[in-house]
């Protein structure tokens, strides 16, 4: 289950200083050259849960199974109040991936069953492709886990439809993760937070950039007692990628 790097092929990145009271990790793959970037090369081969960035592949699911389809992927919201005023309206599949409406996605699942979810964990070759029997929480529940480095596998596959799915399927799911556009090239990228008693102990950013003449994967991953969110990730990927010369 470990990832052996060819040593001519690794950049090992100084980015301590952006992961300041944090444990984490920062992998790239830049696709024209082949190299990967690395920081805590420990950390990016561990596995841990994925959180809401498991949402990418289960609005995949959803399409390919026909639950929702790219242009009838209303929800609507049954009334019930959650602590966050994104989740307590309709949803669309644009929606509730950009505000990781957990309800949406668990509609999504209640509707596919474990067995279908099971057996897409296992085509696509998602991490330990182990579930736990709750629908509602296996992405978060310690049961499901991926390695940053194996996020990073995965999005260029999705990105290239490696899978063979539906090419108009793997278009809405880019488009819901889309989140900046500009004449250098397109942004595309999903957080994830992990609380626990109440304390955020997991935060994720992972997604690409796409230029005219190259793609970069990425996923960071940070780690801590609290205040380790989604956000966080992201904030953190923003300024590494700015330092790399990827995104500004």
């Amino acid at each position: 289950d470990r990832y052996t790097f060819h040593p001519d092929s690794v950049v090992y990145e100084d980015l301590d200083a952006f992961f300041n009271g944090f444990d984490g990790c920062f992998v790239l793959y830049d696709d024209a050259d082949k190299n990967w970037h690395l920081y805590n090369g420990d950390a990016a081969v561990q596995r841990v849960s994925p959180d809401s960035t498991w949402k990418i592949y289960d609005a995949l699911l959803a399409l390919e199974a026909g639950i929702i389809t790219p242009e009838a992927s209303h929800m609507a919201w049954d009334g019930h109040q959650y602590p966050f005023d994104a989740w307590n309206r309709d949803q669309t599949l644009d929606t509730a991936m950009k505000n990781s409406v957990n309800w949406y996605f668990q509609a999504i699942d209640s509707q596919l069953g474990i067995n279908r979810v099971q057996e897409f964990l296992n085509k696509i070759e998602y991490g330990n492709q182990t579930t736990s029997s709750n629908l509602d929480l296996y992405w978060s529940d310690f049961s499901l886990k991926i390695s940053p480095l194996e996020q990073v596998t995965l999005l260029k596959k999705f990105n290239t439809n490696e899978f063979h799915l539906n090419s108009q399927n793997v278009f809405s799911v880019k488009n819901a993760i889309k989140i900046a556009s500009t004449p250098n090239g397109n942004f595309y990228g999903k957080t994830g937070t992990g609380r626990v008693n109440g304390q955020d102990i997991n935060g994720w950013f992972i997604g690409y950039v796409e230029t005219s003449d190259n793609s970069y994967y990425f996923a960071t991953n940070i780690q801590s007692d609290s205040n380790a969110t989604g956000k966080k990730a992201f904030e953190i990927t923003s300024d590494i990628l700015k330092k790399l010369h990827i995104w500004n």
